[in-house]
């Protein structure tokens, strides 16, 4: 079985990274095609025009930019980068979306195979009206993986992304046909609550001090 090697990086976000701008609208391109490639370098084809070479920020479109079906559901993404580089995913936090990382995908696309999607509810991927649980966002980042990506694969989390980056590295390193071979948390969200576990008993001052005493 393959062994994952997971690092742990715990970041402050550089301000570039959290600051919030107003969105410039751009009209998208109509392609067939999955990905607009010269070579190896391939892009969203929406953003046939941006240059990740020399441009720092993707542009926001309201339309989306790639669309994978997923259980009958329609999940955007972002594709940017030379396809024989290595592969990093891009997963967001709570209440944001692939465009989080706008400022980010350019960047690590002039040495990486950079994905970035929204997860099922957020950002321009389908809202289902569902039972919402980690184990939903795993299962989209492992399929992401194996049915789009299609090669080994880092991930890369923040807040609720960066627990189901780690999630789903965990869960795949089960499996002998596991595609994920890094993690990345910035900022990572703690686990979820289990919700078949018993209560939680409440603390109670006046009972563990008493407790304190018999035992003494």
């Amino acid at each position: 079985m393959m062994k994952l090697k997971i690092s742990v990086i715990t970041l402050m976000l550089a301000s570039t990274f959290l600051q919030t701008e107003g969105f410039t609208a751009t009209t998208p391109t109509t392609s067939t095609s999955k990905t607009a490639s010269t070579s190896d370098q391939t892009i969203t084809p929406a953003l046939h025009d941006f240059d990740y070479t020399t441009q720092n920020k993707i542009p926001w479109l309201a339309s989306g930019y790639n669309t994978w079906k997923w259980n009958d559901h329609s999940i955007n993404y972002v594709e940017m980068g030379d396809k024989s580089k290595p592969a990093i995913l891009l997963i967001h936090g709570f209440g944001a979306s692939a465009y989080h990382y706008r400022y980010n995908i350019p960047d690590l696309a002039r040495d990486y195979h950079v994905y970035a999607f929204d997860m099922l509810g957020f950002g321009l991927s389908s809202k289902p009206i569902t039972d919402y649980s980690a184990e939903v966002w795993r299962d989209q980042t492992v399929d992401f993986i194996e049915e789009v990506i299609g090669k080994t694969t880092t991930v890369v989390g923040n807040s609720l992304g960066g627990f189901t980056a780690l999630y789903a590295a965990s869960s795949s390193a089960q499996s002998e046909k596991s595609l994920i071979n890094g993690c990345v948390l910035l900022n990572a969200a703690g686990r979820f609550k289990d919700p078949d576990a018993p209560p939680e008993k409440e603390p109670n001052a006046i009972i563990d001090a008493i407790a304190t005493l018999i035992k003494r």
